[in-house]
């Protein structure tokens, strides 16, 4: 019975801590150091694609630890060169949220590349909602995704700046036919001790 009983006492003690408290008093952007808004829009006429949004910041002592992207796009329905977000060297997608469904596939499902891709030396990775590769247009919609990241903390360099790149759009060459996408961008420098 004594056994029982102090079994029952350390199972007790063991799951208090890991019960939620319940409270109002929630600190606003508790470790934020950085926040920016970005906007950037397709630079081809009659094109209706662009992207705003803001990028968050989490560190600690001068170094970078944690960041949220929150994009709200609008994809023309003739584009099919969409939104491209580029993930700096030493930063690892952590997570990626989206307003559409899980498993619902749309032709504005965000994708993310595999990390071996030769995306020079400043990118690692990069995210693409509505890229049809130069093919026809996805199709146009409106929609939000939050990309997640963290640090490779035994990389990264106190007060070390790094930039988040942004693209959208698409546009084709009337006389030759030549097709580009991300014709329109924007580069975010994003440094821990001074906004740049």
């Amino acid at each position: 019975m004594v056994a029982l009983t102090t079994v029952l006492v350390v199972l007790s003690v063991q799951r208090y801590p890991f019960q939620e408290k319940h409270s109002d008093n929630i600190a606003v952007n508790d470790g934020v150091v950085v926040t920016k808004e970005f906007s950037v829009k397709s630079d081809t006429a009659n094109q209706n694609t662009s992207v705003k949004g803001t990028i968050i910041v989490w560190g600690n002592k001068g170094m970078a630890e944690r960041i949220r992207i929150v994009t709200s796009f609008e994809i023309d329905p003739e584009d099919f060169g969409g939104m491209t977000v580029y993930i700096p060297k030493k930063w690892y997608i952590s997570n990626i949220l989206s307003s559409y469904p899980y498993n619902q596939k749309t032709s504005l499902e965000p994708y993310a590349s595999e990390s071996d891709m030769n995306l020079g030396n400043e990118w690692r990775n990069m995210v693409e909602v509505g890229v049809t590769k130069l093919q026809k247009p996805a199709g146009g919609g409106t929609g939000t995704v939050i990309i997640d990241l963290v640090s490779d903390r035994k990389a990264i360099l106190p007060s070390e700046t790094f930039n988040i790149l942004v693209t959208v759009g698409s546009d084709t060459n009337p006389k030759n036919g030549v097709k580009s996408i991300g014709v329109g961008s924007i580069k975010i420098p994003i440094s821990v001790n001074t906004e740049s």
